[in-house]
């Protein structure tokens, strides 16, 4: 078994807020959006996360590439009810990663969802 990451050198961990309204953060197509911009050679590498919306039932998953340009998706579709909220728990060894140089991106099912939280990552 290979070792985690609980078990090699400390990693500097950053943060990135969900705060996400119809619009009004520069998605290319209403229901996509560059959560955490490419870092050349580093692959984007997500520890944990919360998100919800209160104004629908949705669904979200997340992908690796561009949004607006069929991104790769990284999780399946992700079934949230009104007032819902999803959560991925802390996980040193990651819940999942971009390809090397790519972006993170958050895909939503209703380009007039609003979402809010926040997600932990890794860069490697």
């Amino acid at each position: 078994m290979g070792a985690g990451l609980r078990d090699i050198a400390p990693k500097e961990v950053y943060y990135a807020k969900i705060d996400w309204t119809d619009n009004a953060e520069g998605e290319d197509t209403g229901k996509e959006i560059n959560l955490v911009a490419a870092v050349s050679g580093k692959r984007i590498e997500v520890i944990s996360f919360f998100y919800s919306s209160s104004n629908a039932s949705y669904t979200s998953k997340f992908a690796t590439g561009t949004a607006g340009s069929t991104p790769t998706a990284l999780t399946g579709a992700i079934i949230v009810a009104t007032n819902g909220v999803v959560k991925g728990g802390w996980n040193p060894d990651a819940h999942f990663r971009t390809a090397a140089g790519q972006n993170l991106v958050l895909i939503r099912s209703n380009a007039a969802l609003d979402l809010s939280g926040w997600i932990t990552y890794i860069l490697t």
